[in-house]
């Protein structure tokens, strides 16, 4: 997978000078003490993007993945890896095409689908998402093996423009708000990126729930918006499937699982290689108007509002961006990372192999201090070269794939990165107790508060009842052993009054979970 193709005005032909000058042998990454990276699978053919089949606690982990040239779906449950299927019509022969995500509907086994983000020629080259329905031992009964047939296919958008080789994101993920997020370049036309009326440059909110079963498609734009989007009375329906705007190529994101929020790592252009989170609909990360912390560009009107990075690096250390995700630490689970790991924001560069976390909330992150082993003062692993997707499982350990050694074929790996120390007892931190809202009902204001037994890292947000993020309230600072309190002053995160009704405050310290109810009328 080549993330780059205009790199400093490089040809095609320096920039392969590049990477073959960057690209050492496939092998465990050199992390910080405690921690093990083992091999779960190799001798894959190019495989790129990661999703997890939702099985329930205790079964063996199966794990799908893609390769973006084969254009097969493949599973891997331990060392064993079958074919699923393959994905027809995917433009699969030039740089930055090919199969490029995955995700599982978040319903499964009771919804057995997948959805799959790949350029397609079927009909002149495009960017496809599409889904296919999965058969097999879906409920994990005997082997767990799976599969689906070609004919199953259901094309939710197949005409997303793919002129250009590169730039075509190829994230899909769900939320846990149960909404389905695409990630699309910019079809290396930067101002696309700006323009509400071009599926491109964007992050996409799609509703998968109310597209019939069965093979079909390409659905109407009206069953794809869901309630919540940020342009909902756009003249142009394309425009009331964007979730964000301002990427030039926003190859992997993730989404946080206890907010909701979005971290994308958008590939740069001629400096900077960024990261930006982003809380709430209708943001914009800024291409091509700027580029990492520095203005860039212009484009038809005046330069709009952004949000800015909350990471960022130079092209002297490296030149792909690729999110790894936040890390949101289990309550249990042999391998989970440390409790000083929950909320860390991780990320690394494809070509150069090096792992970077930064710690904050809001808009305010910085690079935590460098823990026994790391390897330098700034990179807390290396040796991550060629790295595609990273997934975190629910014992709190990071699946991620590597495409291959040196562009070398059938050298893929899927390797898993583990805290194999002892932890510290959980105990300190593990005791939540919540007071009850304050006044409830209220018609503006709420007291929320709460105690913690031990120091811990807290996170408090405030969901709807459809699950979506209304308002961070506290955002993943270390709060020590106490009594803590913090007031929701009935605003949503984009400062407008939140709606009249019942909304849950999620509370989580180190990693345990509390919900409580709070209503509100106007």
């Amino acid at each position: 997978m080549i993330l780059r193709t205009r790199v400093f005005g490089n040809t095609m032909a320096s920039l392969l000078t590049v990477i073959a000058s960057t690209a050492v042998l496939a092998g465990p990454g050199s992390l910080p003490t405690g921690f093990t990276d083992t091999r779960i699978a190799g001798s894959l053919d190019n495989p790129i993007g990661l999703a997890r089949i939702p099985d329930a606690p205790g079964s063996g982990a199966r794990v799908l993945f893609v390769e973006q040239r084969t254009a097969r779906v493949r599973l891997a449950i331990g060392g064993s890896v079958t074919t699923v299927g393959n994905v027809p019509g995917v433009q699969s022969a030039e740089e930055e095409r090919g199969l490029l995500g995955i995700a599982v509907d978040p319903g499964f086994p009771a919804a057995p689908y997948i959805y799959v983000h790949s350029t397609d020629n079927r009909f002149g080259n495009r960017v496809a998402i599409s889904r296919f329905t999965l058969t097999g031992d879906l409920s994990y009964t005997g082997s767990g093996a799976l599969t689906f047939s070609s004919a199953s296919r259901y094309d939710l958008i197949r005409n997303m423009p793919d002129n250009a080789t590169n730039h075509n994101g190829g994230t899909v993920r769900f939320g846990p708000d149960g909404r389905l997020y695409v990630s699309v370049g910019d079809d290396a036309v930067s101002c696309n990126a700006q323009l509400l009326t071009v599926l491109a440059g964007k992050i996409l909110r799609l509703d998968v729930s109310r597209l019939p079963s069965g093979p079909g498609g390409p659905a109407s734009y009206a069953l794809l918006i869901p309630p919540g989007n940020p342009f909902p009375t756009h003249s142009d329906s394309g425009a009331r499937l964007v979730w964000t705007t301002g990427l030039r190529n926003p190859f992997r994101f993730h989404i946080d699982t206890a907010t909701g929020n979005l971290q994308i790592a958008d590939v740069g252009q001629d400096d900077w290689e960024e990261i930006t989170h982003v809380d709430a609909g209708g943001q914009n990360c800024g291409w091509p108007w700027r580029e990492g912390p520095s203005a860039f560009s212009s484009c038809t009107g005046s330069q709009p509002l952004v949000v800015s990075p909350v990471a960022y690096y130079d092209h002297s250390n490296g030149s792909a961006i690729v999110s790894a995700g936040i890390y949101r630490m289990p309550s249990s689970g042999v391998g989970r990372f440390p409790a000083e790991y929950n909320g860390n924001s991780f990320f690394i560069d494809y070509y150069t192999g090096i792992m970077r976390r930064v710690v904050g909330s809001g808009a305010i992150w910085s690079a935590p201090q460098p823990v026994p082993g790391q390897p330098n003062a700034t990179d807390w692993a290396t040796g991550m070269e060629n790295v595609s997707d990273v997934l975190e499982m629910p014992d709190g350990t990071l699946f991620y794939v590597r495409q291959s050694d040196n562009n070398t074929a059938q050298t893929g790996e899927i390797r898993r990165i583990a805290y194999t120390a002892t932890l510290d007892a959980p105990s300190a931190m593990a005791g939540i107790s919540l007071a009850a809202p304050r006044p409830t009902p209220s018609r503006d204001r709420v007291m929320l508060g709460w105690s913690q037994q031990g120091a811990g890292t807290a996170r408090l947000v405030l969901l709807d009842v459809s699950g979506r993020v209304v308002r961070v309230l506290e955002g993943g600072a270390i709060l020590p052993a106490g009594t803590h309190e913090r007031e929701w002053d009935g605003m949503d995160q984009s400062g407008r009054r939140a709606a009249p009704g019942l909304y849950f405050a999620r509370f989580e310290v180190g990693g345990v979970v509390r919900h409580a109810r709070v209503m509100l009328l106007r």
